[in-house]
């Protein structure tokens, strides 16, 4: 009985690393197979010695006629419902499924029960065979290893669709967890009585991982909302005047507009600038809200605007040699930092991706306006071009000439990138 359990073990190994487990035959009928000839093997040894005879046979049956009776009609319809799940694959070890209103991932099926594992309650469930076999199964790993899974969010009204689609699908960009390469829907599904209500399918490569990846994608769109100018719709009643609701956002908008100037007048890079000056990039800027693990700056990203940080920390990340490669972090940006600098002067394309570490709210600067305040203030531009060079010559231990060299040749990208913007002769800038 060994030497026939081992042989069968490891026939269906084979078959097993041949054609994984949808492919195996059933567990099931392993088992039957052992049992019967290990029924074959024990009546053979006994018939041989004499243990059994005719009447021995009959009154073995009878009393195997006793113990198998009305009682145990509902083990012998769990062992058919058994049958039937593992010949018919309705699912296999590993599969998630859902049925009873349960849901979990299967860890066994045996000839009488199936166990599943709920992960959202850390619990086992158990639940027989001819209860499944009765039950509408929904089989989430039909697709394995991808996995489809939807969020559902109401939009303001004032929000087209179109930005709507464009918004819900960047909350799953260069997340870890998503299959991008697999397709994504949005479904403009009703017309609430506060909002339109929106439904965004992806696939994710890990089930179990599904709530986290669900609640980052749902933080995602809060901060992309924010970002737009908009906020989640909610029945709400507002007994404020207006006169008093309009003087809380001049408050706040009057607040965050000196921080962002208080930000500006810190940076050493823009010392050449006055007070004015800095005065009109922050009344006229947007703030802008970033969540965790989102791009501020991206790889090919043709945006030339710089971006100072003012709240969170963001990570520098760099790729190798391939453009499609992994990126890896180099350092890390914090409170106060200016970054994207070189790109909006020069007009050189971005050689580092910014990706928001915690929460962040930055100041992104355009190009515009940069041009537009260098163009009436040259002596500002060739402050900030020094100011470059050194910072740039101390980190690469540039000799004095070298450093002049640099110097100049930043003035003329500076200058080629003016010129190329607002179309000035090179005697005008």
């Amino acid at each position: 009985m060994l030497v026939l359990d081992l042989t069968i073990d490891y026939v269906w190994m084979i078959m097993f690393a041949l054609g994984g487990a949808r492919n195996t035959p059933p567990k099931i009928f392993r088992e039957l197979l052992f049992l019967s000839g290990c029924s074959v093997i024990i009546g053979y040894t006994l018939y041989n010695t004499g243990t059994i005879g005719g009447w021995g046979t009959a009154a073995g049956a009878s009393v195997l006629a006793f113990v198998i009776g009305p009682g145990t009609s509902g083990q012998l319809q769990n062992l058919a419902s058994g049958l039937s799940i593992q010949l018919e694959k309705q699912f296999v070890v590993g599969d998630w499924v859902e049925f009873e209103g349960f849901l979990g991932q299967v860890s066994s099926i045996s000839w009488s029960n199936t166990t599943l594992f709920d992960d959202l309650s850390d619990r086992t469930i158990v639940v027989a065979n001819s209860t499944i076999d009765q039950s509408i199964i929904i089989n989430h790993s039909k697709a394995a290893p991808s996995y489809k899974v939807h969020v559902a969010v109401g939009l303001p009204y004032e929000m087209r669709p179109e930005l709507a689609h464009e918004l819900l699908v960047e909350a799953i960009q260069s997340h870890g967890n998503v299959l991008l390469a697999k397709p994504v829907e949005v479904v403009l599904k009703s017309f609430g009585a506060s909002s339109i209500d929106y439904e965004l399918y992806f696939y994710i490569r890990d089930y179990a991982l599904r709530r986290q990846v669900l609640t980052e994608v749902r933080s995602r769109i809060w901060y992309a909302v924010q970002r737009r100018g908009f906020s989640i719709p909610f029945p709400i009643v507002d007994l404020r005047p207006i006169s008093t609701e309009r003087r809380l956002a001049q408050t706040e908008l009057s607040n965050q507009r000196q921080e962002c100037f208080s930000a500006l007048r810190c940076l050493a890079l823009l010392s050449p600038l006055s007070d004015q000056e800095l005065q009109r990039l922050a009344l006229s800027e947007p703030v802008i809200l970033y969540g965790v693990g989102e791009f501020i700056i991206a790889r090919n990203d043709s945006d030339r605007s710089m971006f100072v940080l003012l709240s969170g920390e963001c990570d520098v990340m760099v790729g190798g040699e391939h453009e499609d490669g992994p990126l890896r972090q180099v350092a890390t940006l914090v409170k106060g930092t200016l970054f994207g600098e070189m790109s909006a002067f020069t007009d050189s394309p971005r050689s580092a991706c910014i990706v928001a570490k915690t929460s962040v709210s930055v100041l992104k600067i355009s190009q515009a306006s940069i041009q537009q305040i260098f163009v009436n203030n040259e002596k500002a531009l060739e402050g900030i071009v020094e100011l470059i060079a050194k910072r740039e010559a101390g980190l690469k231990a540039f000799t004095a000439t070298q450093t002049r060299d640099l110097e100049e040749s930043l003035l003329a990208q500076m200058g080629a990138t003016l010129r190329r913007f607002w179309g000035y002769g090179a005697d005008e800038v």
